[in-house]
C-alpha cells in the first residue's frame, strides 16, 4: 500500500535565514562517512573531528545540543559545513517519524517554513533521503 505522501504532493525549499532546525535542541548523528566529509571539508583529522565536536553513546558518534545551545556549526551566514554536513541535516525534514502520518507532517510543518514552499519533491527524492539517513 502506497505511503500518504506518494499519493499527495509535498513542497518543500529550505528558507535562507531560516536555521530553525539548527537552533533546536536534540542530537546529531554522525556515521563514519559523515565523519570523513565533515573532517575533511573542516582540514583536520577524524579523531581530532571526533575529539573536538563530537561523543560516543552506545556505539553512536553525536554531537549534542540542549536547550538555549545551537549547533556547533552554525555561523551567521549558515551551515558551517553546508558543503559536508551530515546525513540527518542533508535529509531534513524527510525523516520517518515527520512522514508518518499527515498529522505528523503537519506539526513538522508548523515548526519548518519550508514546507509546503518551492517545487514539489518526487517521491523517489523522499524514499532515497528516508534510505540515506535512518534516524
Amino acid at each position: 500500500m502506497p505511503k500518504w505522501w506518494e499519493q499527495e504532493p509535498i513542497r518543500f525549499e529550505c528558507q535562507p535565514d531560516c536555521f530553525k532546525c539548527c537552533m533546536k535542541p536534540g542530537v546529531v548523528n554522525f556515521d563514519k562517512e559523515d565523519i570523513q566529509k565533515a573532517a575533511k571539508f573542516l582540514e583536520i583529522k577524524t579523531s581530532g573531528f571526533k575529539q573536538k565536536f563530537l561523543q560516543k553513546d552506545h556505539g553512536v558518534w553525536e554531537m549534542e545540543f540542549k536547550e538555549g545551545e545551537v549547533c556547533r556549526f552554525l555561523t551567521m551566514d549558515g551551515c558551517g559545513i553546508h558543503p559536508a554536513k551530515p546525513k540527518q541535516c542533508q535529509t531534513y525534514p524527510f525523516w520517518k517519524e515527520n512522514l508518518e502520518t499527515r498529522n505528523h507532517w503537519q506539526l513538522t510543518a508548523g515548526f519548518c517554513p519550508g514546507i509546503g514552499q518551492g517545487p514539489v519533491i518526487p517521491p523517489a527524492e523522499i524514499k532515497k533521503a528516508l534510505k540515506d539517513f535512518r534516524g
